[in-house]
């Protein structure tokens, strides 16, 4: 017989560890339905309540879908009602869909994050390097950036005015600078002689399925299955805005201009957490989902919900807090009327996605209730093991 070839003490421990691991694994699965259970229930709860409108909601467990639902309406006062192909402005998650295309073109040796940035834009210091735009470490200030955009200033008039704009040494600082995040889809054009949208659609949604994701207003607007933004007056009470925002949408496409359905960020999530044989090793996407500089304006927006000492970084693209438990890599997205939310474990490979059609804190709010309330079944249940 084979096993008269393994020597017992050796068998003994492979035995064990096997043990081991298929007791992780029983008490991740325990875990995941009492976690599942409450996120429904608080998101029935808030819509009840008036405090979310409609949402679209996917859970993955490594590449599987275990929690996928749609609630409410597009509109406040209206029939229609959100559905899995309901597409949703993703405002700032557009930035890790950008890096994560920036991934896909280093791994095709099409473009490579040490590049230096001054070769696309002359304005930028000799030191600048791809990565110092995806990390918000350029030197550049934010301060009144977000303004410019939200007065209707062209991106023209905008890399204009960056010419003029006082630069520190890069990589000495983080400052979250949608326009200069933005600078990375010039480079994708420049280094692809193509247009970014059309580079998004070949190497990203294309390959993905993600078939309604679309890059700009005018894509959108023609979509006919959308939810429509709401806002809060001052009593915080919910109503729909007079129209949709499109000036991110025309400035910064690649930093929040893009949009999608749940169904369509569904593969995209399922790509960061398992990786896909066509585009992307998970290998090839541990720099992006790891702390590249220190970003303290997170550490506040979660404080009842993530537990313990924390620390909050940004990676290529995206958020990470960290604590004694746990590594949470995520992203929220906003623009007016819309704020999204898209968070994952990249050690235990689950995650969730929050689309949501109101400008308050539901969204993150939402995923990081579950996977905190996932932590802590699963330290409960290694507990009682």
């Amino acid at each position: 017989m084979w096993l008269s070839n393994f020597d017992f003490h050796m068998d003994k421990r492979l035995l064990l560890l096997l043990f081991i691991l298929f007791k992780i694994s029983d008490v991740y699965a325990y875990s995941l339905t009492p976690a599942l259970q409450k996120l429904d229930q608080y998101i029935q709860k808030q819509i009840n309540d008036n405090k979310a409108v409609g949402c679209a909601v996917a859970v993955l467990d490594h590449d599987q879908v275990v929690f996928l639902k749609a609630y409410g309406v597009q509109k406040k006062g209206a029939k229609g009602k959100v559905d899995l192909n309901t597409v949703f402005q993703l405002g700032s998650l557009s930035k890790p869909i950008t890096s994560t295309l920036v991934a896909v073109l280093q791994r095709q040796g099409l473009l490579s994050l040490d590049a230096p940035a001054q070769a696309f834009f002359t304005c930028l210091k000799s030191k600048t390097k791809i990565h110092h735009i995806l990390t918000h470490t350029t030197g550049f200030k934010r301060v009144g950036w977000n303004n410019k955009i939200e007065s209707r200033v062209l991106r023209e008039q905008l890399l204009k005015d960056l010419r003029n704009a006082s630069q520190d040494e890069p990589g000495q600082s983080f400052d979250y600078h949608n326009f200069v995040y933005s600078l990375i889809e010039g480079i994708i054009e420049q280094s692809q002689n193509q247009p970014f949208r059309d580079v998004v659609y070949q190497k990203l949604f294309e390959p993905l399925g993600m078939n309604r994701a679309t890059v700009g207003f005018t894509d959108f607007n023609n979509q006919n299955n959308k939810a429509w933004p709401h806002q809060l007056n001052k009593n915080e009470a919910i109503y729909p805005s007079k129209s949709y925002s499109h000036l991110y949408h025309a400035a910064v496409p690649s930093a929040a201009g893009i949009n999608a359905s749940i169904t369509d960020i569904i593969p995209f999530l399922r790509l960061q957490l398992v990786g896909n044989t066509r585009l992307l090793n998970t290998s090839d996407l541990t720099q992006y989902h790891t702390p590249a500089t220190e970003a303290k304006d997170a550490l506040g927006w979660f404080k009842g919900t993530i537990k313990g000492d924390r620390k909050s970084y940004y990676g290529f693209g995206w958020r990470i807090i960290e604590n004694n438990q746990c590594r949470i890599v995520f992203h929220g997205g906003w623009v007016k009327g819309f704020i999204s939310f898209l968070g994952f474990l990249p050690d235990r490979k689950i995650g969730i996605v929050v689309l949501h059609n109101v400008e308050n804190r539901f969204a993150g709010n939402t995923g990081m209730l579950f996977l905190n309330e996932w932590i802590r079944e699963t330290h409960k249940n290694l507990s009682m093991n």
